[in-house]
């Protein structure tokens, strides 16, 4: 992809997101982010913050949400790089389903 490509993506991505506020309200279990602060490519500084900001109303308005960590890492690398991150928010999610319960 070239990086107008990234770009576009990006825009689409954030749009959905926002677009998707109402669904996000109907969400009665536990739903974790794990927010990416890493640069994109195609992706401006302001860009990525406008996107991370669409969370920001869904987070004020359902208590079943929330970000559970923030990671250094890029969208593209998150998996790769911050898989601990990952499977401490699965364990997260875990305990409030169950408890506390293994």
């Amino acid at each position: 992809m070239s990086a107008d490509q990234h770009a576009e993506v990006n825009i689409e991505l954030n749009e959905i997101v926002a677009a998707s506020e109402p669904d996000f309200e109907l969400v009665t279990f536990p739903m974790r982010f794990l927010v990416a602060s890493g640069a994109s490519l195609g992706g401006t500084a302001e860009g990525l913050t406008a996107m991370r900001a669409t969370l920001d109303p869904v987070l004020a308005r359902n208590p079943n949400v929330k970000v559970s960590a923030t990671v250094g890492s890029k969208h593209t690398t998150i998996v790769r790089k911050d898989f601990r991150a990952i499977a401490a928010t699965v364990r997260e999610v875990a305990d409030v389903v169950h408890g506390g319960v293994s």
